[in-house]
């Protein structure tokens, strides 16, 4: 029994700093954001520190709303903000009611802007900092509509805009991609397809290229790979994971499957395998 008890807490202790090794570059690139914006020192380390006693977080409220009554009155055709009115607690110690209120104040306005319930978290999740993944997912949401704006967003966001352009542009041209490796490719792409030969072959995964940057996973899973400063990562439904992470739980030995859109298959195509990688020459 005691063996089992400590495999189970050994087990539990691994999934936890997984997932906290998985949220390091997303903490990365909102800290990077946040420092700018907010004008202060967070980092990926003190990011949660930081951000505990809900003072930033209503201040980032104030700045949004701030953006947004600046560009309708410069004449932007952008949508009206809800404004953030409550008074805050500036001087809120972390733990206590007022960091709570501070905190239930900003989630108030998350509403009000109409982020989705399921990026929310709950005000203990931030001021006893219980809920990281949510808190990372809620602030990566109002920099989206930040952005809207006129505030420069994070780089997830902006390679998010740089997918969904590749995306309505081929919808709008539909052409036939040549085949990768006719390709002149930059140093980036070769560093992006080397990580997925990787681990495509760590995980036993079949991975077929369509072009830079796209791929297709076991012949049904469309993907899209950015590198984001020494991290690859992948775009999942509306949002982002490793790589690493993102082939590991494709392996139906390992917990969950992958949680992602499936497009049509692609097995009417002739693929090449090169250097680990299959090439595609057209698009799904």
């Amino acid at each position: 029994m005691d063996e089992g008890g400590g495999e189970n807490m050994d087990f539990t202790t691994k999934i936890a700093e997984r997932s906290e090794q998985d949220l390091l570059p997303l903490k990365e690139d909102l800290a990077e954001w946040l420092s700018r914006v907010l004008k202060e020192k967070i980092t990926a380390e003190n990011f949660m520190d930081c951000l505990e006693n809900g003072v930033l977080v209503c201040k980032l409220a104030q700045i949004v709303q701030t953006a947004a009554r600046e560009s309708i009155k410069a004449g932007k055709h952008v949508k009206p903000l809800a404004p953030f009115t409550e008074k805050f607690h500036q001087n809120a110690k972390s733990g206590t009611f007022f960091a709570r209120d501070n905190a239930a104040h900003f989630l108030q306005w998350c509403r009000q802007i109409e982020l989705q319930d399921s990026v929310l978290f709950e005000s203990d999740g931030l001021v006893l900092q219980k809920q990281p993944r949510e808190v990372v997912l809620c602030l990566l949401d109002v920099a989206r509509v930040a952005a809207d704006y006129g505030i420069d967003p994070p780089k997830l966001i902006k390679l998010e805009k740089e997918i969904d352009d590749e995306i309505a542009a081929e919808e709008q041209k539909k052409p036939d991609l040549k085949p990768t490796k006719k390709e002149k490719r930059i140093s980036k792409a070769m560093s992006i397809d080397a990580e997925v030969a990787r681990l495509a072959a760590k995980y036993n995964v079949r991975i077929e290229k369509i072009k830079e940057g796209r791929y297709i996973v076991e012949g049904k899973i469309n993907i899209f790979v950015r590198i984001l400063r020494n991290h690859v990562m992948v775009r999942v439904g509306g949002g982002w994971d490793t790589l690493e992470n993102f082939l590991s739980r494709h392996d139906p030995n390992k917990i969950g499957r992958i949680l992602t859109s499936s497009p049509q298959p692609c097995s009417h195509h002739n693929h090449h395998q090169l250097a680990g990688l299959a090439a595609c020459s057209a698009s799904t």
